[in-house]
């Protein structure tokens, strides 16, 4: 296939991926699945579509007891009646972009084999949900990267049940301080909740299980997920250490994030672009990914962040 031919087919099959460079609702729908199931705290996390860039969400749930003892042939006096306790979830979608560079040559190789469109939908879908992570876990209005100041993210977002080790080094009683943190009303099936940490502190509590000359230990060396009091401990690779004083000393530390996964919502606007322009000098084509969204606790009372975890 000459040259020519191989960019005019690629300028083809670019074309068919956007539709005046916004997705239509399938192709947006199917980008956030896809972005959704990739190995990153998006998968774990409840990922709601929207409709609009600004937008309200209804909670639904039950606080406190419901049952009351039970008498024949007598209804429940009006104190004993409960009603659900009911809020909303704002979610105000900001935009990021990502841009990915294909060369001719990569073109020819993925033409001739008939995989362009899933080639170019695995970069942007890998290299895109790899930074809406970075964004959701460190994002922070005040930060002098203006990429991580569009929003908030879980780290700062966490700020009701804050545990301070100063700088101790990981034990369980580390994780037992988290754990009893978070008001147990939330803590009735402990399995379904993480401790969101560094892939760090994932490896030392793995070698700590290790240690034990049990099964359990065996499996925490073959590389089973090892839990803490009933909680998987899950290593996130954007929770990266951080440096802090601690007395004189610089120390490196970790946070290490308590919650159930589907109390992290994140919202994605359905508006969803992909624009494709040429460099004939460069010999490539410029691919841009626009999206926006935006990421909240839908309980923020349901979180602890234990901080200062020595690495």
């Amino acid at each position: 296939m000459r040259n020519q031919q191989i960019i005019e087919k690629a300028e083809m099959t670019l074309a068919s991926l956007k539709s005046g460079g916004l997705m239509n609702p399938t192709q947006a729908n199917t980008f956030i699945q896809m972005v959704q199931d990739q190995p990153t705290i998006l998968k774990d996390a409840r990922v709601l579509p929207m409709d609009h860039d600004s937008q309200k969400f209804e909670k639904i749930g039950f606080g406190q007891r419901i049952l009351r003892a039970g008498v024949e042939g007598k209804a429940l006096n009006d104190d004993q009646k409960t009603v659900p306790t009911t809020g909303t979830i704002q979610l105000n979608a900001k935009e990021v972009i990502a841009e990915i560079n294909i060369t001719y040559d990569t073109l020819e190789n993925n033409i001739e084999k008939g995989g362009l469109q899933d080639t170019i939908m695995k970069l942007l879908v890998e290299r895109a949900s790899v930074d809406i992570e970075e964004l959701v876990v460190n994002g922070d209005v005040g930060s002098s990267d203006s990429y991580l100041a569009q929003i908030d993210g879980i780290r700062k977002q966490s700020k009701s049940h804050i545990v301070d080790v100063a700088g101790e080094p990981l034990t369980r009683q580390i994780f037992k301080q988290g754990y009893k943190a978070v008001p147990s009303k939330y803590l009735r099936v402990p399995q379904q909740f993480r401790y969101y940490t560094s892939p760090g502190i994932e490896v030392e509590w793995m070698d700590k299980v290790a240690d034990r000359q049990t099964n359990l230990g065996d499996s925490a060396v073959q590389g089973s997920r090892a839990s803490a009091f009933g909680v998987p401990v899950k290593g996130i690779a954007n929770m990266q250490p951080y440096t802090t004083k601690i007395g004189e000393n610089d120390t490196d530390v970790s946070d290490i994030i308590l919650t159930h996964p589907q109390n992290i919502v994140i919202g994605f606007s359905r508006n969803i672009r992909i624009e494709v322009d040429k460099d004939i000098r460069a010999r490539k084509f410029i691919i841009v990914l626009t999206a926006k969204l935006d990421s909240v606790y839908e309980e923020e009372d349901a979180v602890a962040k234990i901080i200062n975890v020595k690495e």
